[in-house]
């Protein structure tokens, strides 16, 4: 969580606040009124530390790697991914659908470590035993299905501020004997995907996107890297939908793939990049503060799909956020979102 031990910084720090106020401290022995600090080397110095920290944190991470067990490693791997920590960054205000109860917070940070969960039933309602990455895969009851729907209602909130014809769930035109490319394509005449909007990629085309919220530590992944968990999942998209949409409905199909713990695969970045361009530029907003407070939104929506999966009822629905005159800049200071 990136919180250090002021025992064991102690000493660091203060030997370098001695290296730092050295040049101030000798004219204060030699009672030089009129002497200035150089700013520069003082900036040089600083960036000399900062630097020196950092590399002194990857090499005790790689320790720590290499002794840790691997499920472990794999749970930090996933914690570093884009967007994966932005929950943890900003103040909990409720106004601006940044908050989590003390229940959610407690599951939160089990679920990012992979530490025990504490309250769950031994054995689940499909009468498999109970874990937590059972409750990420099991289709009981449907929450995994359902689980997408926040970040569903969230991009297409975000689509009408820049785009027209934004539609959730829009059906798919049907097949009057169209070929298709691969056998695993949805060829059921009412296939639907999750958000439609016309001219986000080309100037009155309209596009199409289909969210997929994965669990990184599945049996089926756990052999694979998340990067490569990503592109599969991608791939499995595409084949599904992209040619009978370029073919058929003549629009462009874009995957947005993310992992339960707020990873993006590659595509859904450069979805959401373009999404923040265009954005910064209606609303006049630095894009910096367009992409802190995006990836912070889609950060909470995805840990309530989450929280959802693993608690069923208990999970709370999130504060429905006005985007019509959102000031970005202004809601990423109070937030203390780091940009």
């Amino acid at each position: 969580m990136g919180i250090t031990s002021p025992e064991k910084m102690a000493e660091e720090e203060n030997r370098d606040s001695i290296h730092l106020t050295r040049s101030l401290t000798e004219k204060i022995i030699a009672q030089d009124a009129k002497g200035e600090t150089d700013q520069n080397a003082v900036l040089e110095l600083k960036k000399t530390m900062s630097r020196n920290r950092q590399n002194a944190q990857v090499e005790r991470l790689q320790h720590l790697n290499d002794v840790m067990p691997i499920e472990t490693v794999k749970k930090i791997h996933i914690a570093q991914e884009t967007g994966a920590s932005n929950w943890l960054t900003c103040l909990p205000i409720r106004a601006k659908g940044f908050s989590l109860n003390k229940q959610e917070s407690v599951d939160a940070v089990a679920l990012r470590y992979g530490w025990p969960v504490e309250g769950l039933p031994k054995t689940c309602v499909c009468g498999d035993p109970n874990s937590v990455d059972h409750t990420m895969t099991c289709k009981k009851g449907g929450f995994v299905c359902i689980r997408h729907d926040e970040v569903r209602d969230l991009t297409a909130s975000m689509l009408r501020e820049v785009c027209c014809d934004v539609t959730t769930e829009p059906t798919l035109l049907p097949l009057n004997g169209e070929h298709v490319q691969y056998r695993t394509a949805n060829t059921t005449n009412e296939a639907r995907v999750d958000v439609s909007a016309r001219g986000f990629w080309t100037r009155g085309q309209r596009a199409f996107m289909d969210i997929r919220i994965f669990d990184p530590m599945a049996a089926c992944y756990q052999r694979i890297p998340p990067e490569a968990a990503h592109q599969k999942n991608e791939r499995e998209k595409i084949r599904s939908y992209g040619d009978r949409i370029r073919n058929v409905d003549h629009g462009s199909f874009t995957p947005l793939v993310f992992t339960t713990s707020g990873g993006m695969g590659p595509k859904a970045k450069c979805f959401y990049s373009r999404l923040a361009d265009v954005m910064a530029e209606k609303k006049h907003q630095p894009r910096s503060h367009v992409v802190a407070w995006m990836r912070c939104r889609l950060s909470f929506s995805l840990l309530r799909s989450a929280l959802l999966c693993l608690r069923g009822t208990r999970y709370s629905a999130p504060t429905t956020i006005d985007l019509d005159g959102l000031n970005y800049q202004a809601t990423v200071v109070e937030s203390g979102i780091l940009v």
